[in-house]
């Protein structure tokens, strides 16, 4: 059986994206913390809260120096809402800690007033979409569907060096929706709150980590 290791960053949706993998035939096993470059498993980083916290919990110990480790080996992981963010350099929600710094990029405040900030400001079903010149591959099949999001904070004008990325407009804002890029795929969506898409997508994903 196919499996995955899910990395607690202790405000996260560990129970539903448990379910979406078992729902596609793939082992979970959540894991507290990284000890070690040699994870046994793909790592998924799910996520729901804050990325100061997220950062912490990590930085606490020596889970960020192991997952970086991984990472740079080639180690497949996938980052899931807040899970996508910190694998980038930083957030304006909180400017005083890093993220993970695998790709270049910084999160910012999706509502265009700041002094009228209300989180989340994008939540609900949102269609993705591609742009013209880009080869999905794998992921062509999710072009121009709807999946649930729910955050406040995106990337904007990314410059990722990958075709296999997908968007959201919101606020007239192209913002980063998933991308898989090398050992990394990063969905900014909830694909275990998306349905069978959701689901379908999850499965895509394994496959394409050829686990």
């Amino acid at each position: 059986m196919k499996k995955v290791c899910l990395l607690n960053l202790g405000y996260s949706n560990i129970k539903s994206v448990r379910g979406a993998f078992e729902a596609i035939d793939v082992e979970t096993k959540v894991i507290e913390k990284i000890d070690s470059a040699e994870i046994d498993a793909p790592l998924v980083l799910p996520g729901v809260g804050a990325f100061g916290s997220a950062m912490k919990r990590l930085t606490f110990g020596d889970t960020s120096y192991y997952i970086n480790e991984a990472y740079k080996k080639g180690h497949p992981i996938l980052g899931i809402c807040l899970g996508m963010q910190i694998m980038f350099e930083g957030s304006e929600e909180d400017f005083k800690i890093d993220g993970l710094s695998f790709l270049s990029g910084q999160f910012k405040n999706l509502n265009q007033n700041i002094e009228k900030f209300n989180p989340p400001s994008n939540i609900g079903y949102s269609r993705l979409y591609a742009l013209k010149t880009q080869n999905l591959g794998q992921y062509a099949k999710f072009n121009d569907k709807n999946f649930y999001f729910m955050h406040s904070f995106g990337l904007v004008n990314d410059e990722l060096p990958t075709d296999q990325k997908l968007y959201v407009n919101f606020n007239d804002q192209e913002v980063l929706a998933m991308f898989h890029h090398q050992n990394l795929v990063g969905i900014q969506f909830h694909p275990e709150r998306s349905g069978e898409l959701g689901v379908e997508l999850l499965s895509s994903i394994v496959e394409a980590f050829n686990v």
